[in-house]
């Protein structure tokens, strides 16, 4: 039961990724970058929620596995809102943004994996 609770959180999750990359957002900050910041934070999450239902599926590698399919997802998203939106860009700079928040959590996984087992 608690791996489909964590299969259902992680869907949904990726459900509102492409809800939220494809509506239109007004927003105006002075904080430089935050966007970035906030696509860093999205993978991070992504990630987590990913790695947690999928850890046993694997023998090996879940990590690596769940690291490449957020890049992917991330790509997607953007080729999303270059091809299918006239309001929202394709911009290499968010696929380097999430890309950095799924190795961030990617590594702060595998940290906390080693040092559980040591």
């Amino acid at each position: 039961m608690k791996i489909k609770t964590n299969l259902f959180l992680a869907l949904s999750y990726s459900i509102l990724i492409i809800f939220v990359s494809l509506i239109k957002i007004e927003s105006e900050t002075n904080i430089t970058h935050l966007d970035k910041i906030i696509h860093a934070g999205i993978y991070f999450i992504f990630c987590i929620l990913w790695f947690v239902p999928l850890r046993g599926l694997f023998k090996k590698g879940t990590l690596f596995y769940v690291f490449l399919f957020s890049i992917f997802y991330g790509i997607l998203m953007e080729l999303f809102q270059g091809n299918l939106t006239s309001y929202r860009n394709f911009e290499l700079e968010d696929i380097l943004s999430n890309s950095i928040g799924s190795l961030i959590a990617c590594s702060f996984l595998f940290l906390k994996n080693n040092v559980k087992k040591s």
